[in-house]
């Protein structure tokens, strides 16, 4: 590999250019820079955490509504065989 600097022997280009880019910043400056970044980074992070535990929860309901609804239609196919099996008139309901 390419040698890009005596503190990092072998590194990546594009690195090099991220770390000259913070080094050529006052280091406060970079130091606020990189805590307003991290502090983003770490909002949009919480926003996507939030979104998909509501979306494995509305997942959840969407199943067991789905569960729900084959026991009663179950239900009903049982009531219906039953009159059948009885000889009475289907339920028009």
């Amino acid at each position: 590999m390419k040698q890009c600097s005596r503190i990092k022997p072998t590194c990546d280009p594009v690195d090099y250019v991220i770390e000259s880019f913070w080094a050529i910043l006052p280091e406060k400056t970079a130091d606020d820079l990189a805590t307003f970044k991290k502090d983003v980074l770490k909002g949009f992070r919480s926003m996507v955490d939030s979104v998909v535990d509501s979306a494995i929860a509305e997942t959840d309901r969407h199943v067991e509504n789905a569960r729900q609804r084959r026991q009663q239609w179950d239900a009903e196919e049982a009531a219906a065989d039953a009159a059948d099996a009885a000889g009475a008139p289907p339920n028009p309901a």
